[in-house]
């Protein structure tokens, strides 16, 4: 099955962790599409880095993978855009949500009965009971990454849960064994 992942980028967005998957699903062969749901493809990033995303959200179809990097300020846009919340509540392929993105995960419903991580900045507001303060965790459609720092460890979790296993080679230049 060939995979297609939207990276939502939403005003606020935690750079390191939405470059990190972006980069990594890249490398594994999984075709990337980066969308702003706003009025414009630049989208400013919580380090003020500006990054422009490929298309609007409602531009793309075809997606089996909708990927939400953290960064507070970015997923509290995210919650109050009503539409694009309706977008995450009734997507039915793999969701993948870094640092305090499960919080959206959270408040759609979509992390009830699943095993997930988030950064403890958000463990006080969330509802469902399967907390895992570890790095990375994957629990059938639902792949959730705790920080910045375990970007990488979200992303490739992402690439085994896409495709089964990593590539060969993948991990190359990677400084990771």
């Amino acid at each position: 099955m060939l995979h297609k992942a939207v990276v939502v980028l939403s005003p606020g967005f935690e750079e390191i962790e939405a470059v990190t998957v972006i980069d990594i699903l890249r490398r594994a062969g999984i075709a990337v599409v980066t969308v702003s749901f706003g009025e414009s493809l630049e989208v400013v990033g919580s380090h003020s880095i500006i990054v422009k995303a490929d298309s609007f959200l409602s531009e793309v179809e075809g997606v089996t993978a909708l990927v939400l990097p953290g960064g507070m300020r970015g997923v509290e846009n995210v919650l109050s855009n009503d539409g694009l919340m309706q977008v995450v509540r009734g997507f039915s392929g793999v969701l993948a949500a870094v640092c305090a993105a499960p919080l959206v995960l959270d408040v759609t419903g979509q992390l009830a009965g699943h095993r997930f991580t988030a950064h403890p900045c958000v463990h006080g507001r969330l509802h469902a009971s399967g907390l895992d303060p570890v790095p990375a965790v994957t629990d059938g459609d639902i792949v959730t990454g705790r920080s910045a720092g375990c970007a990488m460890d979200w992303s490739l979790a992402l690439v085994e849960r896409l495709l089964g296993s990593l590539p060969d080679g993948l991990l190359n230049g990677l400084c990771r064994p």
